[in-house]
């Protein structure tokens, strides 16, 4: 439990910095920028999942990766969308004004529907990261060398 936490915290705080940053030159408005979030948050994925795999690699077992990595994602995500809500409404309530009108899937006139979509967005990635990240860990037991033990009926190989 505690390397989902750890590995939270560390995907929270690169993505409170990276935010940061691009808020300091100006650059906080532009959405698409948030598609490195994505990047920010598979690299604490692989982290965790790695940190798991190496502490009993021949008692993994796929879904104790993708729980470590889901819910590292998803505290991550928690963290900053706390971050991102505080930010958004008692700092610098004119990028929240800014970017409800480039999101418009959030809502036009709804000031709480972009930190859902925050949150969403982090879960969404969280989900989507683990299960690419899984496979490097948990190689395929559907090979040629195991259906051929297994001598399916339709297996020509």
């Amino acid at each position: 439990m505690n390397n989902y936490f750890k590995y939270g915290i560390y995907i929270a705080a690169s993505l409170i910095c990276y935010f940061l940053i691009i808020d300091l030159l100006g650059y906080a408005d532009v959405v698409f920028l948030s598609f490195f979030n994505a990047i920010l948050t598979g690299g604490g994925i692989i982290l965790a999942v790695r940190d798991i795999y190496r502490l009993d690699k021949e008692h993994f077992e796929y879904m104790n990766g993708f729980t470590a990595g889901f819910l590292s994602g998803l505290i991550g995500t928690t963290i900053f969308t706390i971050f991102m809500a505080l930010y958004l409404i008692q700092i610098r309530p004119e990028l929240a004004e800014s970017l409800k009108e480039q999101i418009t899937i959030a809502g036009s006139g709804i000031d709480f529907a972009i930190i859902v979509f925050v949150f969403l967005s982090g879960v969404a990635t969280s989900i989507v990261s683990a299960l690419i990240i899984m496979p490097i860990y948990m190689p395929s037991w559907n090979t040629k060398k195991v259906r051929k033990k297994q001598k399916p009926m339709n297996d020509k190989h």
